[in-house]
């Protein structure tokens, strides 16, 4: 996952861990890279997750099957768009398609515009937009990972009851207007 400090990005690959587990994964793990970081400093969050096997390896990930794209400058820095490799499924928070000239041919590119979503509906803290819930919201649906029922079970248990119904409204918002390019 990449996106600036204050995008809830560690918070997000954390429950991706979570959800994952909740729908039967034998094994998950979140890794967040956290150091001197800084609201809107670039971040990377890292999940794991394997239906079958114990994961062994507790470092960051190399050859990703997905990368969330919590803010689409982040396409401008050159490490991070050499990260994204043929094969790759991205998921990127943008109201419109993206420029992909300059990305490899054999990927799979998926937008949402969490940003959007969570301005509607009111799904802010200080610094701006919460983007974890409806960008997990768009990858449950790409992924059939989990499913809108597992989110709302985890997000309770997380969250609270008196967070869970604005946390299911923007899931479900993204969930449904997730679309491929």
């Amino acid at each position: 996952m990449h996106c600036r400090g204050g995008q809830t990005c560690i918070t997000a690959s954390q429950l991706l861990a979570e959800m994952a587990f909740e729908e039967g994964f034998k094994d998950t793990i979140a890794i967040p890279i956290i150091g001197a970081e800084r609201r809107g400093a670039p971040i990377q969050a890292f999940t794991k997750v394997s239906k079958s096997i114990k994961i062994k390896t507790y470092d960051s990930v190399v050859n990703p099957d997905y990368i969330f794209m919590f803010d689409t400058s982040l396409l401008d820095i050159p490490r991070i768009k050499k990260s994204i490799k043929e094969g790759v499924t991205l998921i990127v928070n943008s109201p419109d398609p993206i420029d992909t000239s300059d990305l490899p041919n054999n990927i799979k590119i998926f937008i949402v515009d969490a940003t959007g979503i969570c301005i509607k509906r009111n799904f802010m803290h200080a610094s701006g937009p919460i983007l974890n819930i409806p960008m997990l919201g768009a990858f449950g649906k790409i992924t059939g990972y989990y499913n809108l029922e597992t989110m709302e079970k985890v997000i309770k248990k997380e969250f609270g009851e008196s967070r869970l119904e604005k946390n299911m409204s923007v899931a479900n918002d993204a969930y449904e207007s997730v679309r491929e390019i």
